[in-house]
């Protein structure tokens, strides 16, 4: 019997692998291996989602602190005139990759917030992978209901 080893992305999607498992078959037997070669991800810089939008982040310790630029609001003015919000969050590099969360307020008085993880790829390319929370302004208890959105974001390292 032949012996076969292969790489088997992560997550299962086209993305490249960052975590990855080691898969042998040994005389019709299974056996999988899972290995970590997580490499940290440093956040500070600039980065870009699918939609333009910037996020620009400094890492002090486990504090983050910088600016967010949106390149979509849900109306017209909602994230002011700019279209950015000053940025406030944590992050942490105690798992096997890096962890983020944070926050931004916008002008109108809506607030949004990311949790996420960046990962630096073998390639040397950053991924911050998120999902993010957004809260409009309700104008009444009535209105409540149509408040809150939720959606993710993958954000690339450009600097």
């Amino acid at each position: 019997s032949t012996d076969i080893a292969r790489i088997v992305n992560f997550t299962g999607t086209k993305d490249p692998p960052c975590l990855g498992y080691f898969v042998s078959w040994t005389f019709g037997d299974l056996i999988l291996h899972v290995f970590s070669q997580a490499i940290p991800c440093n956040v500070t810089g600039v980065w870009r989602n699918e939609l333009g939008s910037v996020l620009d982040i400094e890492a002090v310790g486990s504090e983050l602190r910088g600016c967010y630029q949106s390149a979509v609001e849900t109306a017209p003015g909602v994230t002011g005139p700019e279209h950015q919000a000053k940025l406030l969050g944590v992050t942490s590099n105690r798992g096997l990759q890096t962890s983020v969360a944070f926050s931004v307020l916008w002008e109108a008085g809506s607030c949004s917030s990311w949790v996420g993880q960046c990962f630096q790829l073998p390639d040397g390319m950053r991924v911050l992978k998120t999902l993010w929370m957004m809260r409009s302004v309700a104008s009444c208890p009535a209105d409540n209901w149509k408040s809150t959105r939720m959606g993710e974001d993958t954000f690339v390292f450009i600097s």
